[in-house]
């Protein structure tokens, strides 16, 4: 796939599921944690934001998974205005449009464009911008 697609310009953007929240929180949240942790919760947003949009069933099969696996799928304290700055500037963005790879059945990934109320509801999944945990 990289040989595909070595600019990262189109196939290879299915690679980064979970990057597009992961890679904010990693960056808003300094050294607190590490990349992995960072994907894997940016997973569990994208997992909700697959289910919205994208009908994914799967959801809970997924978010179990990453706990089992010991990861987080809540994110620190963070800014919640600084994460949707940072998702904003994801190198997937198409013009005005934030895309974000999501899930329509597992091993079905598609980079789509979601909206506000999309992106609400995912960092809300992973404990950003919702109810106090």
């Amino acid at each position: 796939m990289v040989e595909k697609d070595e600019l990262d310009l189109g196939l290879r953007n299915i690679l980064n599921f979970g990057h597009t929240v992961g890679h904010a929180i990693e960056s808003v949240s300094g050294l607190r944690i590490w990349h992995g942790e960072a994907v894997a919760i940016g997973m569990v947003a994208a997992g909700r934001a697959s289910a919205l949009v994208c009908g994914f069933a799967e959801e809970h099969r997924q978010h179990t998974a990453i706990v089992r696996l010991g990861l987080p799928v809540t994110a620190p304290a963070v800014d919640p205005a600084r994460v949707r700055e940072l998702m904003g500037a994801d190198k997937k963005r198409a013009g005005g449009d934030l895309r974000m790879v999501l899930l329509a059945d597992i091993g079905d990934p598609q980079v789509v464009v979601v909206d506000d109320a999309t992106v609400t509801a995912a960092l809300t999944a992973v404990g950003i911008g919702g109810p106090i945990r």
